[in-house]
């Protein structure tokens, strides 16, 4: 079954502009590294963690950041992020390992995930994400994106990812 009908029709409804992409599976950024010719923008790299008190992160950063988690662990102050497991992705988001977006935080009512994207984002026009399957990249424009997530009500906290150097 298609995952993103659901989410297809949200932004329809929502009227938000959007350009879908279709290709072969993706499962890492290297795997998808070729898109970047083909499709217009920043594309991005996804990132399910938890923290020692059982709190989920979804980190979004471009696609080439490799991410801090300890630096990133002690900006927040919940100690220890780690990588979430497969079934922990699948519950709270209803994602699978390869399709980390977050679009996926449409399935959070509970509003349990933190959602950290990177402030780099912001300087670009338009932003890439697979629409909660790993075989389509969604593009739109970042104020679009952004306004998604004010309107399921799950607000991003937009900060300096810290990186490895």
């Amino acid at each position: 079954m298609n995952k993103n009908l659901a989410l297809v029709a949200l932004l329809n409804e929502y009227q938000l502009d959007f350009e879908m992409y279709e290709h072969e599976p993706i499962f890492t950024v290297d795997e998808g590294k070729h898109l970047s010719a083909s499709i217009m923008g920043a594309h991005s790299k996804n990132l399910f963690l938890k923290d020692k008190k059982k709190s989920y992160f979804l980190v979004s950063v471009l696609e080439h950041k490799r991410v801090d988690l300890k630096t990133l662990s002690k900006k927040f102050g919940k100690g220890g992020l780690s990588f979430a497991s497969k079934e922990e992705l699948e519950q709270k988001l209803q994602l699978t390992p390869g399709s980390v977006t977050p679009y996926g935080l449409l399935h959070d009512a509970k509003k349990e995930v933190i959602f950290l994207l990177d402030e780099e984002f912001l300087q670009h026009e338009i932003v890439n994400f697979h629409p909660l399957q790993n075989d389509l990249t969604l593009s739109m424009k970042m104020k679009e994106f952004l306004r998604f997530f004010e309107l399921i009500e799950h607000h991003p906290n937009i900060i300096k990812i810290p990186e490895l150097s």
